[in-house]
């Protein structure tokens, strides 16, 4: 059971820096469009290793409850409908932070909205490869047989 959760994780922390990844080249080309500054030359890498903390951060934070909410609410249910409960889990839990944060660090009471949904849409993705990761695992592990040999010893 464990082990589901490590390569749940390993997928969501996987999603979170190629979303980085995606969201740099993204703001890079809109630079060269625009003619802006694209920044520094250390401007890609420091942004992905400040995602890759953030969602090292937010993996028991955010994505394991997310997922053991969505497990538990969708037991009898499929893979798709665990992965929706999971995200809706994911989607309370970031405006949640978000709006605390705010709060915490007194932003303006127009961008809470803003700033909420962009999280909820950015944490889908992740909510998604962990709980897919999670059950796809937990179902080769029972086809295979691991868990009868482990017994069995």
């Amino acid at each position: 059971m464990f082990v589901r959760h490590l390569v749940g994780m390993a997928a969501a922390w996987l999603v979170v820096v190629a979303e980085a990844v995606v969201g740099y080249l993204g703001l890079l080309a809109y630079a060269l469009v625009t003619d802006a500054d694209p920044g520094g030359p250390l401007a890609g890498p420091l942004l992905v290793l400040i995602a890759a903390a953030v969602g090292l951060a937010l993996l028991p934070l955010l994505f394991l409850p997310a997922v053991a909410v969505g497990e538990v609410a969708g037991r009898s249910r499929g893979a798709v409908a665990t992965s929706a409960l999971a995200g809706v889990a994911a989607i309370v839990l970031s405006v949640g932070y978000a709006f605390a944060t705010a709060v915490a660090t007194d932003v303006p009471a127009a961008r809470v909205p803003v700033v909420a949904g962009l999280v909820a849409l950015v944490v889908l993705p992740p909510t998604a490869a962990y709980a897919l990761a999670a059950r796809g695992v937990g179902r080769l592990r029972d086809r295979v047989g691991w868990g009868r040999r482990a017994v069995a010893r």
